[in-house]
């Protein structure tokens, strides 16, 4: 395809339906690729039977389900001209850090596919409840 849409460039210059749909279509295969790998370096959550690995690029971060102190959740709903337009969820983990008595917050929200599900399933593996944060009322 792309010696075809090179060789009706040369032949008949740059301005062919063809070499534009081509030269079109090269340009979002490369977009698609460069998508697909910039996906790929974020990482993602793995859950095993241990913990949870958090890999973003070349970083790595373990949790042990031990580690696991609490999990609270807020839900956040959006509204245009008072129609409802869509919510998002925030699940808060505090985490142990080993080696120092102190605690770290992470967040879980939307970004991650079926939050609320993953939310459930380290909530069940830790052996935490999640607790529901309600915002004070106007």
């Amino acid at each position: 395809m792309l010696l075809i849409v090179a060789l009706n460039f040369l032949n008949n210059g740059p301005y062919n339906a063809v070499t534009v749909t081509g030269m079109a279509l090269v340009l979002l295969s490369i977009a698609a690729w460069v998508y697909v790998w910039f996906r790929r370096t974020r990482g993602g959550l793995y859950v095993f039977n241990g913990g949870f690995v958090y890999a973003a690029g070349r970083r790595l971060v373990g949790v042990r389900w031990a580690d696991v102190v609490s999990i609270s959740t807020e839900q956040t709903a959006y509204t245009l001209n008072s129609l409802p337009a869509g919510t998002t969820l925030h699940y808060t983990l505090k985490l142990r850090c080993p080696p120092r008595p102190d605690t770290v917050d992470w967040t879980l929200n939307t970004t991650y596919a079926d939050v609320d599900q993953l939310a459930s399933l380290i909530s069940r593996r830790a052996g935490v409840p999640i607790n529901t944060v309600s915002k004070p009322s106007p």
